[in-house]
């Protein structure tokens, strides 16, 4: 499963990069805004990892942009912002979860993974046959 990492923080996002890699996950490491933007445009991926200050163009702008043009793909917000209109904001705008910094890396890989629970869950019709 790959996850886009969008985190301007080179400390963070190299503690993040190792920690989602170790939980199995395919990690791409993007560092602002514009560059997350062009990932998304020409590749797929499971999950974003979003931070909210980049540079080149904000994390809420991206995500406004990424469901503007109809992409559905799970977002975490991670951010250092903790007020309750930034979280209603973010996830008003599309993000699925909003996880504030500092964390803990368990937590986090705890919300991907149930994010990516919820988001291949088909609600459709359940097919058996045999045992």
């Amino acid at each position: 499963m790959r996850i886009l990492l969008v985190e301007d923080d080179t400390l963070l996002g190299d503690a993040l990069q190792v920690g989602l890699r170790e939980q199995g996950f395919a990690v791409e490491w993007i560092r602002d805004g514009a560059a997350g933007e062009a990932a998304l445009a020409s590749d797929e991926f499971t999950a974003i990892v979003l931070d909210l200050g980049l540079p080149r163009m904000s994390g809420l702008e991206l995500l406004q942009r990424v469901r503007n043009r109809g992409d559905h793909t799970p977002v975490i917000i991670l951010t250092a912002r903790e007020a309750v209109d930034d979280r209603v904001r973010g996830l008003d705008l599309g993000a699925d979860d909003y996880l504030v910094k500092p964390f803990a890396m368990p937590e986090l890989t705890a919300r991907v993974r149930a994010l990516l629970r919820r988001s291949q869950a088909h609600g459709g019709p359940r097919i058996a046959h045999g045992p």
